[in-house]
């Protein structure tokens, strides 16, 4: 077994894993969270065929559903042409037990081999992601027990550089749950006035200017540590994101590597905070930052969340489709243009560059 890591010069983590059981283990904190009766397809390309790019997971398909699910991981392998594609299968489905003998689904796992073709170098399957569980190979005798999953290289490099791995998708997408539901349908009420007290003799670009300074604003106030908020605070923050002059301008803040993780952090909070429909531009904020930090499993749930809060949202529709097409974060940082990348920056940051 090897299993090396090193720093790129761009400061990239680059981790080498070459035993079928550190890369099952290696699944959780790639996702973000630990995934359950799940089909997890993860994509090496790159100019040397080792950037893991992209990683998609499905929930294990119902048999008469697994031709659907063998187009669709196909198609986004044919979007997205990598060097080698690695199969991992996790549990099994609900109310099916697995086979005494060999990992389960094969007719799944060989079909979606057959359209793969020869990227695929193994599939694997294990009955769950902890230590001391048992994993097999389809193609082979090997297998083996999975080492605990929370001390692996990969585990240690995703800790260090911030990110959380969650027990469940459930648990990831509870961050997004409203903190207080009486609060945010009392700040519904206050948005609809506020919105009906809009004075139209105000000039847009002074409206903007207003606004931009509140969202600058609340980012220092993040940046301090406080994230505290006043119902006025949130409904102007609210009418605020949903000026497409400042949402424009929020989306650029995702390539201001000084401020990218406060801002993310703020739409978080707002999420948590704010009433439908204007919920729907705080949670397409945090899709599109989670998006570009290679976070799809947060990308995604927080792009359903705007959808959610707003179907007609065509940037969170956007976002949407280009997660299910495993589209590379990098294909969207044009969204993330503007002549002043630093116009919402808090002063106290711009030392920080």
């Amino acid at each position: 077994m090897t299993t090396t890591t090193q720093i790129l010069p761009d400061g990239t983590p680059c981790i080498s894993l070459r035993d079928p059981a550190q890369i099952i283990a290696s699944v959780p904190p790639l996702l973000g969270f630990r995934p359950e009766n799940s089909v997890v397809v993860l994509g090496l390309g790159g100019a040397d065929g080792t950037r893991v790019r992209p990683v998609v997971r499905l929930d294990i398909p119902a048999a008469m559903h697994e031709p659907d699910a063998v187009r669709a991981l196909q198609q986004v392998f044919d979007e997205n042409p990598v060097k080698a594609a690695l199969i991992v299968l996790i549990g099994h489905r609900p109310g099916q037990s697995p086979p005494s003998e060999g990992p389960p689904h094969r007719r799944f796992v060989e079909s979606l081999c057959a359209k793969l073709g020869p990227r695929v170098p193994y599939a694997v399957w294990a009955a769950e992601i902890r230590e001391g569980a048992r994993w097999c190979a389809y193609h082979s005798e090997e297998s083996g027990v999975l080492p605990d999953d929370t001390s692996t290289v990969t585990a240690a490099v995703f800790t260090a550089g911030g990110k959380v791995t969650f027990e469940s998708r459930e648990e990831l997408a509870a961050q997004l749950a409203p903190d207080d539901v009486e609060a945010v349908a009392r700040r519904a009420k206050l948005v609809t006035a506020a919105v009906n007290a809009l004075d139209p003799s105000v000039s847009p670009e002074r409206l903007l200017s207003a606004q931009l300074a509140l969202v600058r604003s609340a980012l220092e106030r993040v940046r301090r540590g406080h994230l505290s908020f006043s119902d006025g605070e949130i409904v102007g923050l609210a009418l605020a994101l949903s000026n497409t002059g400042v949402r424009d301008a929020c989306l650029a803040l995702a390539r201001v590597p000084h401020v990218s993780s406060d801002a993310e952090r703020l739409w978080l909070e707002l999420v948590r905070r704010m009433p439908a429909p204007e919920r729907s531009e705080a949670a397409v904020l945090l899709s599109y930052f989670a998006y570009l930090r290679g976070e799809g499993a947060l990308a995604g749930i927080a792009a359903d969340n705007a959808l959610d809060a707003n179907p007609r949202n065509v940037l969170a529709d956007l976002l949407s489709c280009c997660l299910v097409t495993g589209l590379p974060p990098e294909r969207l940082h044009g969204l993330a243009c503007t002549e002043d990348p630093d116009l919402l920056c808090p002063e106290s940051a711009g030392s920080e560059k």
